[in-house]
């Protein structure tokens, strides 16, 4: 029987998810252009989450991804809850599993963990990268390139 791993590609695929759908936030009136400056300050620390070598950078700005969510235009609600909680599965996984994101080498969990957690694991960080959520980034980056005038480089 093959082990699942968590792979280093999947996470940072999930980490560009992520920049992705922080790049698509733009609603309307003030909110919108609240929303729309808060991407544009925002720009380098997508940008390290993208670069950030172990995969994990969206775990790491959890609780800005959260404010950005909080910020959204009305339309973007489902979209971000949906990204939102994939990500908040995988993090709460990693939890129940003893687990932390630096822990990862290579995209390779730590020696010792059961075959069980490994599994656990390895299906919270699928679900990052599920069609759904790929949906819910892809919108929420379409809509920060279109009203934001935000380009995340994705």
């Amino acid at each position: 029987m093959t082990r699942p791993r968590v792979h280093t590609a999947r996470v940072a695929g999930a980490s560009l998810l992520a920049l992705g759908l922080v790049a698509a936030l733009a609603g309307c009136g003030d909110k919108q252009a609240s929303y729309c400056a808060t991407l544009t300050t925002d720009q380098k620390t997508f940008a390290a989450m993208q670069d950030d070598a172990s995969g994990y950078g969206l775990l790491k700005h959890r609780a800005m991804l959260h404010d950005l969510g909080d910020k959204a235009p009305d339309d973007l609600t489902d979209e971000w809850q949906t990204v939102l909680g994939a990500i908040d599965a995988f993090s709460k996984t990693l939890e129940e599993t003893g687990v932390k994101a630096d822990d990862f080498v290579d995209g390779k969990p730590p020696s010792g963990l059961s075959e069980d957690n490994r599994n656990k694991i390895a299906t919270a960080a699928s679900e990052l990268s599920s069609d759904d959520v790929v949906q819910a980034a892809d919108g929420i980056q379409q809509q920060a390139k279109d009203v934001c005038k935000v380009q995340l480089g994705l």
